[in-house]
């Protein structure tokens, strides 16, 4: 294949530059997993399998004949209607204990929740090399039927399953994970970053409380599109700008927002879109499009501004949409839109929670600012990775926030192998829900769990609040194994970053009723985010 005089050798490519025992290549290294998954054992039965209960006992909400649970979800005659999904899963683990089960659902036959981390490690062990995790079948349908000639057969990791996903993540793990990739982006995080906390002035000086606007979770959700796009296409959008609500850059937050509610719609609740076209369905597939053909658009002309360069290009030198779109255009396309899409909404709810948190929290606040101000003696100080490395308290705040705030309140799996779990037969090929979410907030867990205190993930920190001792099974924010979130270290740097300069310039005070929390597809912020804030003196 080539692009613009460059060859692309996909056979002899090297994926990674890590130093490896013996000369062990990638291609090895795939050649290896390839044959270790085709050597999986998934008929075998455990051992505790003929003294487990029958699947049958599972305890769970009693189905009716024909309809199944479904009418629980639905407005005037379903018990769940309208419920939270978190509180919903809360619900069941006071009901029901460590295991409970929804059966006969139209999203899936059957779907199990695990509240134990024994349970869940247990999974997890037993998911092999290749792990099966439901994808979103409105969003792969997408992808891989209506949208096929723009993708071409890869879709992203996100809508294969076995060896066609190993196939890709095999490739992009290299180029995402490593921390040497995610460093070069620090200086122009810094500066989104920088362009973030002007924002925050502007619009304080706007409102005679020094308050954020109702709709400021829209500026973090900016800030992220703007902090990805460094990263998925090397260049800077103009997110922060002041921009008109029918700006081509508005109407990308905006529908990628709207995205997630719409796949929420159609794969998470009941749904009938695989057999009557909707007028919802109808939106789905006009944001949908909106979104992948201005990201294309934007990927295109990136790679033909730097399609000539990469010829003379040292592979250390290259950027991550540079390393893709060498490794493969195809690949480098759905990554790139993987990673501004599920960027935005994630990311900005994540930093918006560790920004109520801050400000309901001031102590912390406080000894968040003393760490930073060690390190950032003045405002105009530059963040650097040696900086980073020196933020433990920083770091120890983002993970209280996915502790109490996780993106993602569940891991699904699919069994690939008959399980025994809770007690309980657990037959090959079953739905599985692991709620960390609940977990995460369980007194049995974490000391003082209703409590924001970061300390507790501090490394030698005070013991009587430590969570050293916490089943490391109970907090999996990024998920857990192989599909765990490729784009975990960027997330994180990102948010280390523009917290850091946030807490460095501005007070957070927090003058309203305590924040309400809601579930979507992600998890976050559900109130309007009205912080209020006052500039720090030096």
């Amino acid at each position: 294949m080539k692009i613009r005089g460059v060859v692309y050798n996909f056979g002899k490519q090297k994926l990674s530059t890590c130093p490896v025992k013996d000369d062990v290549t990638v291609f090895n290294r795939q050649v290896y997993y390839q044959k270790l998954g085709s050597q999986q054992d998934f008929d075998s039965k455990p051992n505790d399998w003929d003294d487990a209960l029958p699947f049958e006992k599972i305890p769970g909400p009693k189905p009716l004949p024909i309809i199944g649970n479904t009418f629980r979800f639905l407005p005037y005659i379903g018990d769940f209607y309208g419920v939270d999904l978190k509180e919903l899963q809360r619900r069941f683990y006071k009901q029901y204990g460590r295991i409970a089960i929804l059966k006969d659902l139209k999203v899936a036959k059957n779907i199990v929740l695990l509240y134990s981390p024994e349970d869940i490690e247990k999974l997890h062990r037993n998911e092999g090399v290749w792990p099966h995790r439901e994808v979103l079948n409105s969003f792969t349908y997408y992808r891989n039927i209506l949208r096929k000639d723009i993708f071409q057969g890869i879709g992203g990791v996100a809508t294969v399953q076995g060896e066609d996903w190993f196939n890709i993540r095999s490739k992009v793990n290299p180029i995402l994970m490593q921390p040497r990739m995610a460093h070069q982006y620090i200086d122009k995080m810094d500066e989104v970053a920088e362009d973030l906390v002007k924002r925050m002035r502007q619009l304080a000086n706007r409102n005679k409380n020094r308050e954020m606007p109702p709709d400021f979770i829209k500026e973090l959700n900016k800030w992220a599109l703007e902090a990805a796009g460094l990263i998925a296409l090397d260049r800077r959008l103009g997110c922060l700008d002041d921009l008109v609500p029918d700006s081509e850059t508005q109407k990308l937050v905006d529908y990628v927002i709207e995205m997630f509610w719409l796949i929420y719609q159609f794969d998470v609740l009941p749904s009938l879109w695989k057999y009557i076209s909707t007028p919802l369905w109808k939106r789905y597939i006009t944001v949908l499009d909106y979104i992948t053909l201005t990201f294309v658009k934007y990927i295109d002309e990136t790679a033909k501004n730097i399609g000539d360069k990469l010829q003379n290009k040292a592979e250390y030198e290259m950027s991550i949409l540079e390393r893709l779109l060498k490794l493969d255009p195809r690949i480098a396309k759905a990554t790139a839109i993987d990673t501004l899409t599920a960027g935005i909404d994630t990311t900005g709810k994540t930093t918006g929670a560790a920004l109520y948190f801050l400000a309901r929290n001031p102590k912390v606040q406080t000894k968040l600012r003393e760490e930073l101000c060690r390190v950032l003696p003045t405002k105009e100080t530059p963040v650097t990775k040696e900086i980073l490395a020196e933020t433990p308290y920083l770091k120890a705040v983002i993970k209280e926030t996915t502790r109490f705030c996780p993106i993602a309140i569940v891991n699904i799996r699919k069994t690939l192998k008959d399980l025994v779990l809770g007690g309980y037969q657990i037959p090959k090929g079953t739905i599985v829900h692991t709620a960390n979410g609940v977990l995460s907030l369980e007194e049995e867990h974490f000391v003082k769990s209703k409590e924001f205190i970061p300390e507790r993930w501090i490394r030698n920190g005070e013991k009587e609040i430590s969570c050293k001792n916490t089943h490391p099974f109970v907090f999996l924010p990024f998920g857990y194994g192989p599909r765990a979130c490729l784009g975990k270290r960027l997330a994180n740097m990102e948010m280390e970053i523009v917290l850091a300069r946030i807490i460095r310039n501005l007070f957070l005070e927090w003058p309203h009723a305590d924040m309400k929390f809601t579930t979507t597809l992600v998890h976050g912020v559900g109130d309007p985010l009205k912080l209020r804030v006052t500039e720090v003196d030096k």
